[in-house]
């Protein structure tokens, strides 16, 4: 039976370690059970009224104490491919949620920035200046000038757009 001396140990353990500490599978209801039977007193003291507060308060630091484990596992997870130990059925399921955001996320991420290349190396020699412009400051933060009949090479994309757009550069005739 689970007991609030039992259950600040809990919170210990989790606290003073890095990895997740192991929990037995059915913790959820011996934290409801606990608190269900404390509330259940009749005549309850303020000792008892204190007690069920520590309690919730302790169980809810257990719960973001594991909170951000599971998210720094999910990290050290995607990145390595090694799967972690330690989580209970309902906690597998938020870092498998997690971990498949986090896998997405980076895919886009490379996918985005190896397009961006490419679109580059499309643009690239395709370009030619139509209107010179004084030197302008790239949403790259870097000075580019524009000359009339220059081949346009390694702009920003959104500058090549805004450039296109603004008609002061055009796709070369070939």
């Amino acid at each position: 039976m689970l007991t609030f001396e039992k259950i600040r140990d809990l919170e210990r353990a989790e606290r003073s370690s890095q990895m997740l500490q192991k929990l037995p599978e059915n913790i959820l209801d011996e934290f409801r059970d606990y608190i269900k039977r404390k509330e259940q007193i009749q005549n309850k003291t303020d000792f008892d009224i204190h007690e069920i507060q520590n309690a919730k308060n302790t169980i809810k630091r257990i719960l973001e104490l594991r909170e951000q484990k599971i998210l720094n596992l999910a990290l050290y997870s995607v990145r390595t491919g090694i799967p972690p130990d330690g989580l209970l059925k309902h906690e597998e399921i938020v870092f498998n949620n997690i971990l498949n955001s986090l896998k997405k996320f980076r895919e886009d991420f490379f996918n985005e920035i190896q397009n961006e290349k490419e679109e580059k190396k499309e643009i690239k020699d395709e370009l030619v200046v139509i209107k010179t412009i004084p030197t302008i400051v790239g949403p790259d933060l870097k000075e580019y000038s524009l000359k009339e009949g220059e081949v346009v090479k390694d702009l920003p994309k959104s500058l090549n757009d805004l450039l296109l757009k603004k008609g002061i550069i055009g796709i070369k005739s070939s």
